[in-house]
């Protein structure tokens, strides 16, 4: 069902959402799910802007294109992170606002397509002066028993998102554990890498703006110290409360020297440029107790939930109140520019 502007004027956004995130009411609005990431969104963007609708982008992509081009939107504040499920196609969203010429927030499509792959985006990132892990791709069918680095490994889906693929057994210590890891992964996961596994602290960092904005970093405790707590971020540790609470995942604050907080933001702001990020970001660290910062990936798009490291620990500094209407005034100001 295609929904017009009731007066028939321009809407001011057009939030474009997963149409997994909700439903339409009788009269044919989507709703997003109560409590969502989407709903709180919606609630930010009601209160700063006169009009506002949202679109759920499902696979009738032309019913999603008709309902746009009813809309006319001023701004499309993009939100979604597949097609169909399909993490890998979230850049052809992007690729589909432009074709229809319509102003978006977030990253495009060339950026989505070099941060979704992650063997090809620390290449890029590490020419720009970034110390990244060393990585290699095992090719099918190779016996492993020998490695180009030494152990321990872990093991990621390449073109994965949002730690899919991600759990304790990702980090392995023995050929076995490594041919092991890779038969798991790849009915699922094509070309899996096998990167240098970073011990330390993970240290998150949000940018904000495209001149960039470096924020304050924020970094995840593991607060057990049982042999068998999780070393680094998961998929679980993501996603289950009840996992975080039982080995007493945190986040706080990361209280660094002046010298790393001042290559921090030399790196984030390489990284943000070298993988033509737009507007936000979050990139994801690891600090060694030597005090080696390691890029470990970047987030174009990154989940725009009040609390998702933590008590306004992912955008430090800005209320989020303020965040939403913030980035909708960046993409404004960064397409005026002609960028």
């Amino acid at each position: 069902m295609v929904r017009k502007d009731s007066a028939g004027e321009r809407v001011d956004v057009a939030m474009l959402v997963d149409v997994e995130t909700g439903d339409r009411n009788p009269a044919g609005r989507f709703v997003p799910e109560r409590a969502s990431m989407e709903a709180k969104v919606l609630a930010a963007l009601r209160a700063r802007y006169r009009s506002v609708a949202v679109v759920p982008f499902g696979p009738d992509v032309v019913a999603t294109m008709s309902e746009l081009r009813a809309l006319r939107p001023r701004m499309v504040f993009n939100l979604t992170e597949w097609v169909d499920g399909d993490r890998g196609l979230d850049h052809a969203i992007a690729g589909l606002l432009d074709m229809m010429k319509l102003r978006y927030t977030g990253t495009g499509q060339i950026g989505m397509q070099l941060c979704r792959d992650k063997e090809l985006a620390k290449r890029l990132v590490a020419e720009a002066g970034v110390d990244v892990p060393r990585a290699f791709t095992p090719e099918r069918g190779a016996r492993l028993l020998r490695t180009p680095l030494p152990f321990p490994l872990i093991v990621k889906p390449r073109t994965g998102d949002a730690s899919d693929g991600i759990d304790k057994s990702s980090l392995v210590h023995t050929p076995l554990a490594l041919r092991r890891r890779l038969r798991a992964l790849r009915p699922q996961f094509r070309d899996p890498v096998c990167e240098e596994y970073i011990p330390g602290r993970d240290i998150y960092v949000g940018i904000i703006g495209n001149e960039p904005r470096v924020l304050a970093p924020t970094e995840m405790v593991i607060g057990s110290k049982r042999a068998a707590a999780p070393k680094f971020a998961t998929f679980r540790i993501k996603n289950d409360g009840a996992y975080r609470s039982k080995w007493r995942v945190s986040y706080r604050l990361a209280n660094l020297p002046a010298p790393l907080l001042r290559t921090l933001k030399q790196y984030s702001a390489a990284a943000f440029r070298a993988l033509k990020l737009r507007d936000y970001a979050r990139l994801d660290y690891r600090l060694t107790d030597e005090g080696r910062l390691v890029f470990i990936e970047a987030n174009p798009n990154p989940d725009l939930t009040p609390h998702t490291l933590g008590q306004n620990l992912c955008f430090v500094g800005i209320a989020y109140e303020e965040l939403i209407p913030r980035i909708v005034q960046i993409a404004e100001r960064r397409y005026r520019r002609g960028r």
